[in-house]
């Protein structure tokens, strides 16, 4: 892994590491003289969804802490113009968030991203947001309430509701999220994999017989689990929209996947676990299984 930095609009690779950020016992912190300044800058060096939704409770932490900080989120425009990515994401996770001062296409000055995290070489499962925090010099009382959070607005609270009422009316439902990681391990097919992700989703489904939205990789029909009482596939619905969707429902259930990570606050969240030891992607209060 290459540690970066990033200092006026430009990405600088600053050394080889086994391990990005710094050991606790270091006492490596974020500079005062960064924080006097009161203007703070949110960026992730990775493009998934899940990537941006798990540190998605920072702006809100970051005024609770320091109430008079003004928070930016590159834009699209940036992103592509240091790591030559094309994406929206950022947009996807906080837009309408009221603690988001705005979308910013040039940031003079260094950005502490997401490189920049406190780690205990003992204690694997710590979530990136908090390992981040600790670095901008919070205290574990401070970021307790790290769990990705989400802001919709009114208009797609609405157009939500009335998609649910029109497919479950006032019913309780679930949510089905299948991946293309579904039965994999390191990218591919791997068998014991996939009896394992079948075998736990059917025993979910079969424990919380509920109608269910879905989205999965691959037509319904030719899974084991093709049982259910499905009433929409979401796969023609926009990304903001399905989160909200997922958002009201009594349980979502899949494979390990950033989707689900974002809406851990709001709904009981059964993963499939694919990795051993989950490191920064632990999200408290989802249930890996």
């Amino acid at each position: 892994m290459i540690f970066w930095r990033i200092l006026d609009n430009v990405l600088y690779p600053v050394k080889e590491t086994n391990e990005l950020g710094f050991e606790e016992s270091e006492g490596l912190r974020i500079p005062d003289e960064y924080l006097q300044q009161q203007s703070f800058t949110i960026l992730r060096t990775a493009w998934g969804i899940g990537d941006w939704g798990i540190i998605s409770a920072m702006p809100r932490l970051l005024k609770e802490k320091y109430p008079d900080c003004r928070v930016y989120i590159p834009s699209s425009l940036l992103v592509k113009k240091i790591f030559g990515v094309d994406t929206n994401l950022m947009y996807d996770i906080f837009n309408n968030n009221p603690y988001v001062d705005g979308f910013k296409d040039s940031i003079e000055g260094e950005i502490f991203h997401d490189h920049y995290r406190i780690y205990n070489k003992d204690n694997k499962n710590i979530p990136l947001v908090e390992q981040i925090l600790k670095f901008w010099q919070f205290k574990e009382k401070e970021y307790k309430d790290s769990q990705p959070e989400l802001y919709w607005s009114k208009e797609e609270q609405e157009l939500g509701d009335k998609i649910i009422k029109k497919y479950i009316g006032d019913k309780e439902f679930g949510c089905l999220l299948v991946s293309n990681r579904f039965g994999t391990q390191f990218g591919k097919y791997n068998e014991s994999s996939y009896i394992n992700d079948n075998e736990k989703i059917i025993k979910l489904l079969n424990n919380n017989k509920l109608p269910y939205f879905y989205w999965a990789y691959k037509p319904l029909n030719q899974f084991d689990f093709n049982f259910i009482d499905s009433v929409l596939d979401m796969h023609n619905i926009n990304l903001r929209l399905q989160l909200y969707i997922k958002s009201r429902a009594k349980i979502n259930i899949g494979n390990q996947c950033g989707t689900n990570h974002c809406i851990a606050r709001y709904s009981r969240v059964y993963e499939i676990q694919r990795q051993s030891v989950l490191g920064h992607n632990f999200v408290r209060g989802e249930n890996y299984i």
